[in-house]
C-alpha cells in the first residue's frame, strides 16, 4: 500500500473488528523488527525499498522537454525529489481545485490531500519507472542483459564490445548509495536567478513581487520544492496561515523531507488540523523509521481525536525500543484504561515497577494507586503509596493528593480484621489536608466527604461538609442533600431544619437558593410525616416560585421553569390534585397549542417537498446522514472519511435536503430544527420534531401525571384530548417511541374507563409489538380483552406474536389461554413452556393446573383420576411460591369445589377465614374491618362458598352462623 492510500477513503470495520481491535491491541511484529533493525544498526539502508537510478533518466533538466521537470527515480521513503507534475500540466489549476475543495466542502468531493494523492499516483503510472526497479532491462530476472554481455572483458579482448553502457557503467560506479542523503540536481540559470530575486522580494517584505515570480517560477519548474516552499513562506508572513499550508505540503510531497513533514505537522497542530497532523507524521515516520520523537507526536494526536487503540498500538511500538521509559509506561496504563482495559493498565504499571524502579515518578504511583482503588484493591493501593513515601519522597514528604488517597484507603480498610490499617491511620492523612488552605483543596475535602458518608461515618464527613459550605461558589442544592444524609443518619433532623430556615431567611441568598431551600425543607417536613408544616413552607414556595407564565414550560433549564415543576411535584405529594391540575393544566395545554400553531404557521408555501427530499430529510434528523464529530471544516487533510457509496438518486435528493435545510435557516445539528412533517411539507421551529416540548424527564412525568390524575377524577374528555394533543407530537418517527408508548397507555387506560375497548385495543397493538415482555403492557391488554368478550377474537393477533417473540412469558400464557378455546393438549404444551422458562412462577402453575382440571371434565381424557392429581400436585406447588395464604387458600378450595370435592374444599375455605385474622392492617374498607378491599372480597366469596356446601349436607344452621359472621351488607 502506498503511503497515500492510508488515508484515502476506506471501508469502514465491522463492530466485531473494532471491538475485538479494541480489547487486544497488539503491534505489528514486522513493525517491530522494522524498528529494531534500523535503531540497532542492522538494517540494509541499501536494499530498504529496491530502487535503483535508471540509465539516462538521471537526466533530470532537459533543454527538449517544455517545461522544468525533475528525475523520477525516487520512491515513497526514498531520498531526494519526486516529479508531481509532468509536463504540460498547470500546478496552480491543483492548488485552485484543492482550495475550492476545501472552501465548498461538499459532500462526495475529493478532499485536497486526495487531490495530491491522486496527482501523485497517476503521474507514477505515467512513468513506471519512478517506482520501478533498476533500468538494466531484464537483468534482474533472465540474467545479465544486452548490454553486459557486450561489455564483458572477454567480448572487450576478442574485439567484439560496441561500448554500449559504458557511461552508465562509470555512472553507477561512483553514484552515491541509497538513503545517504539527496541527490542535488542542477537547476537553470533563469530560473535560479529568479529564485534568488524572490527570496529578496520576500526578505524585504515585497511580497506581491515575490508571488508573481514564484508563480512564474512555478509555470516553469513545478517539481521545484524551493519554489513551493517559499512561497509557503511568503503566505505565511501575510498572515494566510491555511495558504502557506497547502504550498507547504506541496513542497513536502517534492521534497521527501523528513524534517518538513514534522514542521508542517506542529504548524497543523497549532491551527487545529489535527488529522492533518497524523497524516504529516505518518509520512514523517515513513522517511525515518528511527524517528521516535514523530511516533510519540502522532500516538498523542490519535488519542487526543478519541482513537486510543491506533495510540496504544504506537506507543508498544516505541516501548519496545525503549523499555525503561517512564513516560511510555504512563501513556500505555492510561490509553488501556480508555479502552476499558484497566487490568492491562495496572499490570503494565506494576510490572514497570518491579522491574525499573528508578525510572518511577509520583505520577505513576498516583495513576496506580487511582486504578486499584477503582478495583477496590485498597491494600495494594496504600502499599504502593508508602512505598513511594519512602523510597520517592523526600523530607516534604507525600503531595496531598497520594495523602487523601492513602486515607481513604485506610478507611475502607478499617473493616477488614487482616489489615493493619484503619480508621486511626486514615484521620492521620486527613490531618494534614485540614492545614492546608480550604479554597485551594475543596474538591479533596468534598472527596473525604463523600467516601466517609459512604463508609457510614456520617459525623467525621459532616464537619469536611460544613467547611466547604463556608465557600459560596460550594453552598448549592447538591451539598445540602449531603448534609441532610449526614443528619438523617445520625438522628438531627433539627439543625437540618434550622439550616434550611436560615437560607430562606438570610437577605445574602439569592432567590433561587432559597427557593431550593424551601423546597428541600417542605420534602424534608414531608418525609418527617408533618403535612402541616410542608404546607406553611409550600406557601413560601409559592411566593418565591414566581408567577405562572406559559412560557416558562418551554425552557425547562429556567429558573422559573424549574420552580414551577417543585411546586407541582410538592403538590402531588401533599395530596393537592384539583391545585396541581389548576397550575399545569394551563401551562402543559397552551405549550400544545403554541406547538401545534407554530408547526402550522410555518409550512412551506412552495406546497408538499418531493417524497425523497422528505425522505432524506427524516435521515437526517435520525443522524444517519450526518457526518463525524471528528471531521475538522477547513483543514487540507481531513485523516479518514467514509466511502461514499450512496447511489445518485440518494446523493441527489440528500443535496436537495440539504439546500432546504439552508434555506429554511437551519441545519440538522443547529438550534433551529428543520424537517419534514408526514404530508411532505417542510415544517421548523418546536413542532417539527417535537423534541423541544417534554424532553426532560421532569416535564413528561407532568405529562403523564396530569393525564393519570383526571382518569382518576374521571375527566375523561380532558383527559382524552390532553393525551391525543401530546401523542400527535410524539408521532415523529424519530422521537423517542418509548415515551410515546407511555402516552398510548395512558390513553387505552382512559379508552377502558369510558367503556371504549375497540380504540383501547387499537391504541395498545402498537405498544405489544415493541414490548412483548411487559407485563404492565399485557396486563392493560388483558383488561381489554376482557371487555371485549375474551381471548376467542385474539388469536390471529397472538399467534404470530408468540412465533415472533418465543421467550415471551405473558405471550406464551396469553397464547395458551387462546389455545384453551380449542385444544387443552395444545393449551398445555403452551403453559409447559412457560414452566420451563420460569418454574417458580405462581402464575404459571396455576394456569397449568386450571388446564389440567378442565381437561379432566372432558369426556376425551384417558385418566381422569391421573389428571386430577396432577392438577392437584401443581396447585400444592402453587399455594407453596405464592406468598398470600388467603389467595392460594381460596383457589385450591374452590378447585375441589368445582370437582365435587366437597370435604377438601370446605377445609380450604375454613383456613381462608382463619388466614383473615392474621392479614396486615390497612385503611378501613366500607364494612370497618380494616382488610384491604382484595382479602375482604376473597374473604366474602370463602364464606359464602362455604354456606353453600353446609346447606347442601343439610346444615342450614352453619351456614346461617357463616353468612352472619362473615357476609353482612
Amino acid at each position: 500500500m502506498n503511503d497515500d492510500d492510508e488515508f484515502l477513503p476506506y471501508e469502514e470495520e465491522s463492530e466485531e473488528e473494532v471491538q475485538d481491535q479494541a480489547t487486544n491491541v497488539e503491534p505489528d511484529a514486522t513493525d517491530y523488527e522494522d524498528d529494531e533493525a534500523f535503531l540497532r544498526g542492522q538494517a540494509d539502508l541499501e536494499s530498504d525499498s529496491g530502487w535503483e537510478t535508471g540509465g539516462d533518466n538521471d537526466a533530470a533538466y532537459s533543454d527538449t522537454d517544455a517545461g522544468f521537470t525533475s528525475g523520477a527515480d525516487t520512491d515513497a521513503e526514498g531520498e531526494g525529489e519526486e516529479e508531481l507534475f509532468p509536463a504540460g500540466t498547470d500546478p496552480m489549476a491543483l492548488l485552485d481545485n484543492m482550495e475550492h475543495n476545501r472552501n465548498t466542502n461538499e459532500e462526495g468531493q475529493l478532499q485536497p490531500y486526495e487531490l495530491l494523492a491522486r496527482q501523485r499516483r497517476l503521474n507514477r503510472a505515467r512513468d513506471p519507472t519512478a517506482t520501478a526497479g533498476p533500468q538494466a532491462g531484464s537483468s534482474d530476472v533472465f540474467g545479465a542483459g544486452a548490454d553486459e554481455i557486450w561489455n564483458e572483458d572477454v567480448a572487450e579482448h576478442l574485439g567484439l564490445s560496441s561500448g554500449r553502457g559504458r557511461k552508465r557503467k562509470s555512472k553507477n560506479k561512483h553514484r552515491p548509495s541509497k538513503g545517504k542523503g539527496s541527490r542535488t540536481k542542477p537547476i537553470p540559470e533563469e530560473i535560479s536567478r529568479k529564485l534568488g530575486e524572490a527570496n529578496l522580494h520576500y526578505a524585504n517584505s515585497r511580497h506581491q513581487e515575490a508571488i508573481a515570480l514564484l508563480k512564474a517560477v512555478i509555470k516553469e519548474a513545478p517539481n521545484l520544492p524551493a519554489a513551493w516552499h517559499t512561497m509557503g513562506w511568503v503566505h505565511e508572513a501575510r498572515g494566510n496561515m491555511q495558504k502557506a499550508l497547502d504550498f507547504f505540503m506541496v513542497s513536502a510531497h517534492l521534497s521527501k523531507d523528513s524534517q518538513e513533514w514534522k514542521r508542517i505537522a506542529k504548524l497543523s497542530t497549532e491551527q487545529g488540523h489535527l488529522r492533518q497532523a497524523i497524516y504529516c507524521y505518518k509520512n514523517a515516520i515513513n522517511h525515518d523509521k528511527s524517528d521516535l520523537d514523530a511516533k510519540w507526536d502522532k500516538a498523542v494526536l490519535h488519542d487526543t481525536i478519541g482513537e486510543p487503540r491506533k495510540a496504544l498500538k504506537a506507543v508498544n511500538q516505541i516501548a519496545l525500543v525503549r523499555p525503561g521509559d517512564v513516560e511510555i509506561a504512563k501513556q500505555q496504563a492510561r490509553l488501556h484504561h480508555r479502552l476499558g482495559n484497566a487490568a492491562e493498565a495496572k499490570d503494565i504499571l506494576q510490572t514497570h515497577l518491579h522491574s525499573h524502579p528508578t525510572a518511577v515518578d509520583l505520577e505513576l504511583i498516583n495513576i496506580l494507586a487511582e486504578l486499584y482503588m477503582n478495583a477496590e484493591e485498597w491494600r495494594l493501593a496504600v502499599d504502593n503509596i508508602q512505598y513511594a513515601n519512602t523510597q520517592l519522597c523526600g523530607p516534604t514528604g507525600l503531595p496531598i493528593d497520594l495523602q487523601v488517597k492513602a486515607g481513604i484507603c485506610c478507611a475502607h480498610l478499617e473493616a477488614d480484621p487482616d489489615s493493619q490499617h484503619g480508621m486511626h491511620e486514615a484521620q492521620c492523612y486527613f490531618d494534614q489536608l485540614l492545614e492546608l488552605p480550604l479554597a485551594d483543596n475543596a474538591d479533596l475535602w468534598l472527596t473525604v466527604a463523600d467516601e466517609l458518608l459512604q463508609l457510614q461515618h456520617a459525623e467525621e464527613a459532616l464537619q469536611f461538609y460544613k467547611r466547604v459550605q463556608e465557600l459560596p461558589e460550594y453552598n448549592d442544592k447538591e451539598l445540602w442533600s449531603k448534609i441532610a444524609e449526614c443528619h438523617e443518619a445520625l438522628g438531627s433532623e433539627e439543625e437540618m431544619v434550622a439550616m434550611y430556615e436560615a437560607i430562606m431567611q438570610g437577605s445574602t441568598f439569592p432567590a433561587a437558593l432559597q427557593h431550593d431551600a424551601a423546597v428541600a425543607l417542605t420534602h424534608l417536613h414531608l418525609d418527617a410525616g408533618d403535612t402541616l408544616a410542608a404546607e406553611q413552607v409550600m406557601s413560601l414556595v409559592n411566593q418565591l416560585g414566581g408567577a405562572e407564565d406559559p412560557d416558562v414550560f418551554h425552557d425547562v433549564d429556567s429558573q422559573d421553569g424549574q420552580a414551577l415543576f417543585h411546586r407541582a411535584g410538592l403538590m402531588l405529594r401533599l395530596g393537592k390534585q384539583d391545585s396541581f391540575l389548576e397550575l399545569m393544566l394551563p401551562v402543559i395545554a397552551d405549550s400544545i397549542r403554541q406547538a401545534e400553531q407554530h408547526g402550522e404557521g410555518h409550512a412551506d408555501p412552495a406546497g408538499p417537498l418531493d417524497p425523497s427530499i422528505a425522505k432524506a430529510l427524516r435521515r437526517r434528523q435520525r443522524g444517519i446522514s450526518s457526518k463525524k464529530d471528528l471531521e475538522e471544516a477547513g483543514t487540507v487533510f481531513k485523516g479518514y472519511t467514509t466511502r461514499d457509496r450512496r447511489r445518485a438518486h440518494v446523493k441527489e435528493a440528500d443535496e436537495a435536503a440539504e439546500a432546504v435545510l439552508a434555506a429554511g435557516g437551519g441545519t440538522p445539528r443547529g438550534s433551529e430544527v428543520v424537517t419534514a412533517s408526514a404530508d411532505g411539507t417542510l415544517v421548523t421551529g418546536l413542532a417539527a420534531a417535537g423534541a423541544g416540548l417534554f424532553k426532560q424527564d421532569t416535564e413528561f412525568s407532568m405529562l403523564v401525571q396530569a393525564g393519570r390524575m383526571l382518569l382518576q377524577l374521571g375527566r375523561l374528555a380532558e383527559a382524552k384530548t390532553l393525551i391525543q394533543s401530546s401523542i400527535r407530537l410524539f408521532a415523529k418517527r424519530w422521537m423517542d417511541k418509548s415515551r410515546r408508548d407511555v402516552l398510548q397507555m395512558v390513553l387505552a387506560e382512559i379508552h377502558i374507563a369510558g367503556q371504549e375497548f375497540g380504540a383501547a385495543y387499537e391504541a395498545l397493538k402498537p405498544v405489544c409489538y415493541r414490548w412483548p415482555s411487559s407485563v404492565r403492557v399485557w396486563n392493560t391488554y388483558c383488561r381489554v380483552l376482557g371487555g371485549m368478550g375474551g381471548t376467542k377474537h385474539s388469536a390471529k393477533f397472538l399467534l404470530p406474536m408468540r412465533a415472533k417473540h418465543p421467550s415471551s412469558l405473558p405471550l406464551m400464557l396469553l397464547a395458551a389461554h387462546s389455545l384453551s378455546q380449542t385444544s387443552h393438549t395444545q393449551a398445555l404444551g403452551e403453559f409447559f413452556h412457560a414452566y420451563r422458562l420460569n418454574p417458580r412462577e405462581p402464575l404459571t402453575l396455576l394456569c397449568i393446573a386450571l388446564a389440567y382440571i378442565q381437561q379432566a371434565m372432558t369426556r376425551k381424557v384417558d385418566d381422569r383420576n391421573r389428571t386430577i392429581l396432577q392438577a392437584f400436585a401443581f396447585l400444592q406447588e402453587y399455594a407453596q411460591y405464592r406468598e398470600d395464604a388467603l389467595e392460594s387458600n381460596y383457589n385450591v378450595g374452590r378447585a375441589a369445589h368445582h370437582l365435587g370435592l366437597v370435604h377438601i374444599a370446605a377445609q380450604y375455605y375454613q383456613k381462608c377465614l382463619n388466614s383473615t385474622s392474621s392479614l396486615p392492617s390497612s385503611p378501613a374498607n366500607e364494612d370497618g374491618q380494616g382488610l384491604s378491599l382484595h382479602a375482604a372480597t376473597l374473604m366474602r366469596e370463602a364464606a359464602f362458598n362455604l354456606s353453600l356446601i353446609y346447606r347442601g349436607a343439610g346444615a342450614d344452621d352453619l351456614a346461617r352462623q357463616v353468612l352472619r359472621q362473615h357476609v353482612t351488607i
